[in-house]
């Protein structure tokens, strides 16, 4: 009678044993991913970093269609710049009246020759049920290793809310902060990354042709 009754308490226990290792296996897991993550935003923060040298440019020309680049400040002591790209949807049934539109924005930030603050801005605008959000994403410490202080702000016509990425879940049953990552922010990171380097690439080959033009004018001053 008494090892009947130990029975469903030893299975019981084995089950318990089984889900804890499970748990313990999924959170190891998905804590790996994590990391994995990590290292690839703080890899495109360094990144980011380099295009410090737009700075120098007395004047951004040659941009990509629906693209605004301001400086932060005067030359030459400038602090940072913001890219703003704009995305208009027209109904083609009324000329001119905008269905929806989106603006995306980055603004970055240097102290000295450090990158000390990456900030994104999404604004969206749908006119057909007058619908407007707006998502601020902050990074006040870029170039550390933690990024999980990342703060983000969203306001709608519902409300107002604020939290840091290190509020979102992340465990082996709900993952929130490591989706996030993965599938919004390191693929906008991306993108405004190479928006960047088209662009940088776009000002050396205007300063390239105007230095040969400048050559062409020498070279031809010369002739008498």
């Amino acid at each position: 009678m008494k090892e009947a009754l130990k029975r469903p308490h030893l299975a019981h226990l084995s089950s318990l044993f089984l889900f804890v290792v499970v748990s313990l296996s999924g959170e190891t897991a998905t804590s790996s991913k994590e990391k994995s993550l990590d290292k690839e935003i703080l890899f495109l923060y360094n990144e980011l970093a380099r295009h410090r040298d737009l700075l120098s440019v007395q004047t951004v020309s040659n941009l990509p269609s629906n693209t605004v680049f301001t400086f932060l400040g005067k030359y030459p002591n400038r602090q940072g710049f913001t890219l703003k790209k704009f995305f208009i949807d027209t109904d083609p049934n009324h000329k001119g009246r905008v269905k929806t539109s989106e603006e995306k924005s980055i603004t970055l930030e240097f102290t000295g020759n450090t990158l000390s603050k990456v900030e994104i801005r999404i604004i969206s605008e749908d006119t057909q049920i007058q619908q407007k959000t707006k998502t601020i994403l902050i990074e006040n410490t870029p170039l550390d290793e933690e990024t999980n202080d990342l703060k983000i702000l969203f306001s709608s016509i519902e409300g107002e809310e604020q939290m840091l990425l290190s509020d979102l879940t992340n465990d082996s049953f709900k993952s929130e902060r490591t989706d996030f990552k993965r599938d919004f922010y390191i693929k906008i990171l991306q993108d405004f990354q190479s928006q960047l380097y088209s662009i940088r690439l776009l000002q050396k080959e205007q300063s390239s042709k105007k230095q040969n033009r400048i050559f062409k004018q020498l070279d031809g001053s010369l002739k008498y």
